[in-house]
């Protein structure tokens, strides 16, 4: 056999020298095959994921699922401020203030007349029993066509398609509408109260004052339950006809079966608190007379029993937060 040169001897040795490895795993020049089968084998077999981050992700997935957003306040500002302007449009503020103006008027001109300086008491009785039946009336049917109504003529629709929740156009309609309604309140009964001012001075008006309060307070509440029934109603006309009927239990027929089942009781302390309580009517027929002496024996019986001015105010308040959240309620399940 030849003896090899010291050039073939040191090329030999070049081609004996393992290759140098890259930096995806792979081998230059010849190993270019293996390094593709091994990037085939690490895209066949994903990488092992970690156990933490699969809990967090997991945890963040359940957090997402159960979670109930909260209405946010500038969003649902927005929606009442674009209530309010829809509803003075359509002249239901013009309306409604006139409506109430005019039978106050009437009421002051002839309950005012030939009575004391003291004479606030009387006039503010004969508004609470008209404020009774024309109220709440007036507050089912601003209330009754408040979601339903957009919802048939389209408008609800646009305004859902927006970035607000259900919850949050429910609050804000009933919002608006509530500062247009207590707003028509204080005026058409506060027109007639500045003619009282003025016939009788300013000794008797807190309680006018506080008339007041309690007739928007009522309203409020009223129209509470009425958006209700707008969201919950498939259509207006069934919206319209559970509103009346509302109406009819709420200014006639509670009272008559309450003091029915007063009388067969003998004057139950606990029920009169009850009765009360589960009218939002009752409680403003109180709240408005408490200061004054027209209350008779009913309103003692009711204070007596536990039913302070502190606790009427809280359960007109309870009767707004009940039609709110049930408006609310039935808006996230309503098909639109």
């Amino acid at each position: 056999m030849p003896e090899e040169s010291p050039a073939e001897r040191g090329e030999r040795a070049a081609d004996a020298t393992p290759p140098e490895p890259t930096t995806d795993g792979g081998v230059a020049l010849d190993g270019a095959a293996a390094a593709s089968g091994a990037s085939g084998a690490a895209t066949d077999e994903p990488a092992a994921a970690d156990p933490a981050d699969e809990s967090e992700t997991a945890h963040e997935t359940d957090a997402d699922t159960i979670s109930i957003p909260l209405p946010r306040p500038r969003i649902v500002a927005r929606i009442a401020r674009r209530e309010t302007r829809l509803t003075t449009r359509r002249g239901w503020t013009v309306g409604l203030t006139v409506v109430f103006a005019a039978f106050a008027l009437l009421l002051a001109t002839f309950s005012g007349s030939g009575v004391a300086p003291t004479g606030y008491e009387p006039v503010v009785a004969s508004y609470v029993e008209l404020a009774t039946f024309l109220v709440p009336l007036a507050a089912l049917a601003f209330g009754h066509g408040a979601v339903i109504g957009a919802a048939e003529r389209g408008r609800l629709g646009v305004v859902l398609t927006l970035p607000v929740s259900r919850a949050e156009t429910a609050i804000g309609v009933f919002a608006g509408r509530a500062a247009v309604l207590g707003s028509t309140v204080v005026l058409g009964f506060g027109v007639p109260g500045l003619l009282l001012l003025r016939e009788y001075g300013l000794a008797g008006w807190p309680t006018f004052a506080w008339f007041l309060f309690a007739t928007a307070a009522v309203a409020v509440a009223l129209l509470g339950i009425g958006v209700a029934i707008s969201a919950l109603a498939p259509a207006s006309t069934i919206a319209l006809a559970g509103a009346l009927l509302v109406w009819a239990w709420v200014a006639l027929v509670h009272d008559l079966l309450a003091m029915g089942v007063l009388a067969a009781l003998d004057g139950a302390g606990g029920f009169v608190a009850a009765a009360v309580a589960a009218n939002p009517v009752s409680t403003y027929r109180l709240l408005a007379l408490a200061p004054t002496d027209a209350g008779g024996a009913g309103l003692a019986a009711a204070l007596d029993s536990g039913l302070s001015v502190g606790v009427l105010v809280g359960v007109l308040l309870g009767w707004v937060a009940l039609g709110v959240v049930v408006a609310a309620v039935a808006m996230r399940a309503k098909r639109i």
